[in-house]
């Protein structure tokens, strides 16, 4: 019975934190705007994700809006390009090498203040010739630079 309580301590411990630590976060301000997700899959069958938002976490406190685009393949020792464009304008272009966990990049391009902004993220695997394309539509967001 004894442990019972203090499990019951310790989990309600860390709901308290969790709720405090959440709180904080938000009230920070620095969240502008719903987060964006696509999950797909590659033209081999390689799962992605790719996420946008905006975000006012860019230099001097400045609008943002980011792309983090995840490649879930299990496989070792793949070289994959990735290039990440807004509106047509490359932001990010660079090759990574696949671990297990697979391969994470993650990107900021200012803002483009009152438009619909075009997020895509582009893959190549140089060994299987697999092909990525992820694209969002990310919505200005008044008050956070849109």
């Amino acid at each position: 019975m004894r442990y019972k309580h203090i499990a019951a301590g310790v989990v309600a411990a860390s709901l308290v934190t969790l709720v405090v630590t959440g709180g904080s976060a938000e009230a920070k301000g620095r969240r502008c705007g719903p987060t964006y997700e696509q999950d797909s899959t590659g033209s081999l069958g390689t799962p992605f994700t790719l996420k946008s938002k905006h975000d006012d976490d860019g230099p001097g406190g400045s609008f943002v809006v980011g792309e983090e685009f995840e490649i879930h393949t299990n496989v070792a020792g793949q070289t994959w390009t990735i290039t990440f464009a807004d509106n047509g304008k490359i932001f990010f272009t660079g090759d990574d090498l696949s671990t297990t966990m697979g391969i994470r990049e993650q990107h900021p391009t200012a803002n483009q203040p009152g438009v619909t902004e075009h997020m895509t993220a582009d893959a190549l695997d140089h060994a299987t010739g697999e092909t990525i394309h992820g694209f969002l539509d990310v919505l200005p967001v008044p008050g956070c630079g849109g």
